[in-house]
């Protein structure tokens, strides 16, 4: 696990090696052990180190046999052992025993085919001495980062963009089309990122930079090839019990103390519990107690953890105790606006965690693979409710809103999600998902903005043709997989475990599993209500009953409770006195956000205003901490 960088241009430029030693010295949290680097009149490339695998040998930049391809990797090759078996069967020689050599041998047989015999995370670049050409790539879902700019014929790249913008040739502008993205559903959609020219390399792309240019290209898309042969419930679990076992086995390769995530949920339970069936001796699992109950499942993972036989800690996360510098902690560390407040007891449990282990197994992605979240059902149920006729929609909408104006119901928040739910269903189908992830309204980003902005979020529709022909279900889970996932999750869980130089593992995420995951009917993922079904059944014989029987709760805090002195203050500086954008939104608009978000407002959800004040404090903290201008 490593962070990567480098400067490439075919121009004369002879500051390239020291902006890149500063943009390597900025990773140096990624990767704590040590430093490796390249430097010849084409290009200037580093890395960090966290040493996991072949700890002796395993320094970079590696070489294939001619000394001619050279690699910089950030991330884990999972089957790198069974690729150095048959490359090794085929007349290659290795100097050492580490996935990153691998990588450079498979190159140079296969060139970017390569892409798709790998089983792991990664942003790699590999450099050709003898084409004077180079290869970057990231892996299937975007586990491991990737970002650069591209002008005037000099392209640069880092795993993190505050090692990015070290080079200070990158100009700090706004990107104002990526604004209105962030309003409506909190994230920032790939390739785009909160800075002009700046661009994130898509999960599952590759980019080619030669003398000519450079060329990026997909080279893996999320698939559904529904099995239809898999009828029973027998069928299905001897069908994905192999390929979940083998996902869990293939990510304890580590030449490090390993450990995992225990939250309590199904999908780290499940994790942990294959992980210590397989184990010589007790897991260490870590997770964080909320001191609010409502928010604690801590009871649940002590049952896993006493039921599994692992060896397991605690980290209390206090309600009452914001301040400042956690603040700045996620943006630092993220390098853009983000809204999951969870990215703070994400911090602080990773670092808990590090004291303890190298590497870290987690349940990320198991919702995407098996229809769990709630999201998926209010999706499947507005689809039916589209059927209705319209103009009955909307007279019911209409009667409900007058019912809501009511004195004692405007606060009422079960009417206030059948309104809105019934005003989603009236939207254009593809508006749908970003509805059911949405923050700002499009009326509130009007308010906020010009009449010339874009509003068609275009970058949130892509569904392919595959897909828009398939079950409402699996369009859903596409949406999410394609982009909550790489643009919120994997941000969060990345930045956050790096920032404390940790290594996070998420074996649901395995290609192999992912694969035979897309060819289950649906009637496999969800049933009577409850989604996961399959992983369910397959979890029983391992896992106690409390796993089972309580309702899904995510990862998330109060943030409405931690708006103490500080937090406030903090908001009132940013999106006032200290506004690094004094001329982007009407002040008065600014002031409803901060009133909303503070106080509340009637018929509105508290979740949801406190949360678009942390937005706007988010993105006018990002300005100040980068020196952004319009």
């Amino acid at each position: 696990m490593c962070g990567i960088c480098g400067i490439i241009t075919y121009q004369n430029n002879p500051q390239k090696a020291i902006r890149v030693q500063r943009m390597n010295a900025a990773l140096t949290h990624r990767g704590p052990d040590e430093a490796g680097s390249y430097t010849d009149e084409i290009c200037a490339l580093a890395m960090r180190r966290l040493a996991v695998i072949d700890l002796a040998d395993g320094q970079q930049p590696l070489y294939d046999a001619s000394g001619e391809i050279g690699v910089f990797f950030n991330g884990e090759i999972y089957n790198f052992q069974e690729l150095r078996a048959d490359l090794k069967a085929d007349g290659c020689h290795f100097k050492t025993q580490s996935d990153t050599e691998v990588l450079a041998h498979l190159y140079a047989r296969y060139g970017e085919k390569m892409l798709p015999l790998l089983r792991g995370m990664f942003a790699f670049c590999i450099f050709d001495k003898r084409e004077k050409a180079f290869f970057l790539a990231r892996d299937r879902f975007g586990e491991k980062p990737l970002f650069y700019h591209f002008e005037d014929g000099i392209f640069s790249f880092s795993s993190e963009l505050k090692s990015l913008l070290e080079n200070e040739n990158i100009p700090r502008r706004l990107n104002r089309a990526a604004v209105p993205y962030y309003l409506r559903t909190s994230l920032l959609p790939e390739p785009l990122t909160m800075f002009t020219d700046i661009l994130t390399l898509p999960a599952g792309h590759f980019i080619k930079v030669n003398a000519r240019g450079i060329e990026v290209e997909k080279w893996f898309e999320i698939e559904y090839n529904i099995d239809e042969n898999i009828k029973t419930d027998d069928e299905a679990k001897e069908f994905m019990r192999p390929k979940l076992e083998q996902a869990v086995r293939r990510q304890t390769v580590s030449d490090v103390p390993l450990g995992a995530f225990l939250s309590g949920g199904i999908d780290s339970s499940s994790i942990v519990a294959l992980l210590q069936k397989n184990a010589t001796r007790p897991v260490q699992t870590f997770t964080a107690r909320f001191a609010e109950e409502d928010y604690d499942e801590s009871t649940i993972a002590r049952a896993v953890a006493k039921h599994c036989g692992t060896q397991h800690r605690e980290l209390v996360i206090q309600n009452y105790d914001f301040t400042e510098d956690i603040f700045w902690t996620v943006i630092e560390h993220v390098g853009q606006p983000f809204r999951d407040s969870s990215a703070i007891p994400s911090y602080l449990l990773t670092r808990e965690i590090r004291k303890h282990v190298t590497v870290a197994l987690s349940g990320d992605g198991g919702d995407e693979l098996f229809g769990g979240y709630d999201l998926f059902q209010w999706y499947l149920q507005m689809m039916k409710m589209r059927r209705v006729p319209r103009f009955l929609l909307s007279a019911g909408n209409a009667a409900l809103g007058a019912v809501r104006g009511l004195p004692g119901l405007r606060e009422n928040a079960k009417l206030r999600q059948i309104e809105r739910g019934i005003s989603t269903v009236l939207m254009p189908k593809d508006d749908i998902p970003l509805s059911l992830n949405g923050f700002f309204s499009e009326r509130e980003i009007r308010d906020l903005s010009d009449a010339e902005t874009d509003l068609n979020f275009a970058l949130l529709k892509d569904y392919p043709q595959k897909i828009s022909s398939g079950s409402d279900l699996r369009k859903i889970m596409y949406y999410r997989s394609r982009h909550t996932l790489p643009a919120n999750m994997l941000v969060k869980i990345d930045r956050m475990s790096m920032a404390n130089s940790l290594e996070v593992r998420a074996p649901f995420l395995d290609p192999d599993l992912f694969a035979a995951a897309a060819r289950l009917p649906d009637k496999f993922l969800i049933r009577s209500g409850k989604g996961k079904f399959i992983l369910r059944e397959l979890m029983q014989e391992y896992l106690p009953a409390e796993v089972f029987n309580h309702p899904k709760s995510g990862f998330n805090i109060p943030l409405h409770k931690y708006q103490n002195t500080a937090y406030r203050d903090l908001a009132q500086r940013l999106l006032f006195t200290e506004n690094p954008f004094p001329d982007l939104f009407p002040k008065a608009e600014l002031q409803r956000i901060y009133k909303e978000g503070i106080d509340g407002a009637a018929g509105k959800s508290i979740f949801q205003t406190s949360h678009k004040l942390w937005m706007m404090m988010q993105l006018m903290g990002w300005g100040r901490r980068f020196g952004v201008s319009l």
